[in-house]
């Protein structure tokens, strides 16, 4: 044999390509196999498998081992089967996601053979949870998504009402397209395995879902989220897709808007516009709504409009809704809150405090520095002993109701979220000053009931934790819901102190202060620096200036 022949038989031959057993989606030289491919396709590719084997050498040994540097490919077993599965994956995605989703399918392939090996119909199976590991709690879908940001949630196919969670064990379909990306954080909207939207008698799409979310996660008071107040106002707009349109989505669509300083958008047409027009439909009585669901889609269109729209035309919503609701008093108080709420924290329009109104206010510090000198007495402490402990200096009643600086719950990240120009810190804590007075003047001649009523704020604000991050909102809100017991409720207060209340805001300011101090006074048992004497001379004076 010459030496050329030598030389030709003792190269080392390479194998021929073989899928690899693993996930990447590299060759050996660390090129891309192939084109990107979509992510969260989650059928499987088969195809025929290369049925070259490596060729032997002509002296009879098998290949030799490749060059260093070079990535080394898994030799064929001889009893390889026919048929090999190509797993599609994101290139995106991490080496770490890419093995996970190859070994996913994997496992799924094998037990379907075995089950298959033992006569079991693949219909037949069991549910699979090994896609969706049972271990991972809600609590860690915001690494999930931080880390795969392409396995972004998909849209539904035709016919299917709920939304698509991501871990729930809902079969692949045969083709999935992805929907617009939403911007925001994983939350219980898009990625738990509750459903806020199960009962909700419309139609939505990705931006209702965005919407609904800032509403939900998102949009805050400088006093922090108030999430109680929110969850309720959510939870009641559900009722019907006219109070939800008007409410939830109509709201965050301006907020947004404005957000990018626009005052219209596709948004706003849609929601607002739409909302609109229902209400004058259901008016009118060409749509049949109910009157509760009237109530709070006016409700909501009076809030948003006197934030980011006209406040005339929200003062013409809110009367309307107080029309609505007025004759109604008691017979559906979470709207009923809601429209309270609203109305007290709606600035008034119109000329200056009128000489009915000043009676009224000052009628109202009169009976309770009247009601103070009643409840200091020791026979009346100690038979309600809450009187005394409920407004001291180191109880969460007077961290809440007292005046000073407020130092924002919001962290300094979130505060593009807080709604600016709302005035609701200092509105409801005084609308919690003239409620709760006006609960203790009810309350004059019973001490046990003085006590119990009492007893309960102290204990609601614990539960609600707003002796750790107070907030007066959502205390007005807990107040007007009156969870206590049915003895010491009222709905008749509600409608007084919004009247009360609307009269104090056409007060000038230094006065509203003035106000607010001597009800904290006699709450605590302090005498004002200023008592109602000198608030009465102050009231004349300024109205005889303004004229």
């Amino acid at each position: 044999m010459s030496e050329n022949e030598r030389r030709l038989v003792s190269t080392p031959t390479r194998p021929s390509a073989v899928p690899p057993l693993g996930p990447s989606d590299t060759d050996a030289s660390g090129k891309p196999s192939g084109p990107p491919l979509r992510a969260n396709l989650s059928t499987c590719m088969h195809k025929p498998a290369e049925s070259s084997q490596p060729a032997p050498s002509a002296s009879g040994h098998g290949p030799k081992t490749a060059k260093p540097g070079k990535r080394r490919r898994a030799a064929e077993s001889t009893n390889a089967p026919k048929n090999q599965h190509f797993y599609f994956v994101d290139q995106n995605s991490s080496s770490k996601e890419k093995r996970a989703h190859v070994m996913r399918h994997h496992v799924q392939e094998k037990r379907k053979q075995h089950k298959m090996s033992r006569g079991i119909s693949p219909t037949e199976k069991t549910p699979d949870y090994t896609s969706h590991p049972a271990k991972k709690e809600v609590g860690t879908v915001e690494q999930t998504r931080l880390e795969s940001p392409s396995t972004a949630a998909q849209s539904p196919p035709n016919g299917e009402t709920s939304l698509q969670i991501r871990f729930s064990n809902l079969k692949s379909q045969p083709h999935t397209s992805m929907v617009q990306h939403i911007g925001s954080p994983i939350t219980i909207l898009d990625a738990s395995r509750r459903d806020p939207f199960a009962s909700l008698p419309m139609e939505y799409d990705s931006l209702d879902i965005e919407l609904a979310d800032y509403w939900r996660n998102k949009l805050t008071y400088w006093s922090g989220q108030n999430l109680h107040v929110k969850n309720q106002i959510f939870r009641t707009a559900m009722g019907n897709v006219l109070s939800f349109k008007a409410v939830v989505l109509s709201y965050c669509a301006r907020w947004k808007a404005q957000l990018y300083g626009m005052s219209d958008s596709t948004e706003i047409q849609r929601h607002v516009v739409q909302a609109a027009k229902l209400i004058d439909d259901a008016t009118s009585g060409l749509a049949l709504v109910g009157v509760d669901d009237l109530a709070m889609a006016l409700g909501g269109m009076a809030l948003h409009e006197g934030r980011f729209g006209s406040r005339q035309l929200a003062h013409t919503y809110v009367d309307r809704a107080v029309q609505v609701m007025r004759p109604r008093t008691g017979t559906n108080r979470p709207v009923e809150v809601f429209i309270h709420y609203i109305r007290y924290l709606m600035m008034p329009e119109g000329p200056p405090i009128s000489l009915t109104e000043q009676q009224w206010l000052l009628t109202f510090l009169r009976g309770a520095e009247d009601l103070m000198r009643k409840h200091s007495s020791p026979e009346y402490i100690l038979q309600a002993p809450y009187r005394l402990k409920a407004f001291e200096m180191e109880s969460p009643l007077f961290s809440l109701l007292s005046s000073g600086p407020r130092p924002s719950q919001v962290p300094p990240e979130a505060r593009v979220y807080v709604v600016r120009d709302a005035h609701t810190q200092e509105v409801s804590r005084t609308a919690a000053l003239i409620y709760i007075t006006a609960a203790l003047w009810d309350f004059q001649e019973s001490p046990n009931k003085t006590d119990r009523y009492l007893r309960f704020l102290c204990t609601t604000v614990k539960q609600h934790h707003l002796d750790r991050d107070p907030a007066c909102e959502t205390l007005l809100w807990l107040l007007l819901e009156e969870g206590h017991d049915s003895d010491l409720q009222d709905p008749e207060r509600g409608w007084s102190t919004g009247e009360l209340l609307q009269a104090h805001k056409r007060l000038r300011p230094d006065l509203q202060f003035q106000f607010n101090e001597i009800l904290m006074s006699f709450l605590s048992f302090q005498r004002p620096i200023r008592g109602v004497t000198a608030f009465e001379e102050d009231l004349r004076h300024s109205l005889h200036n303004s004229q």
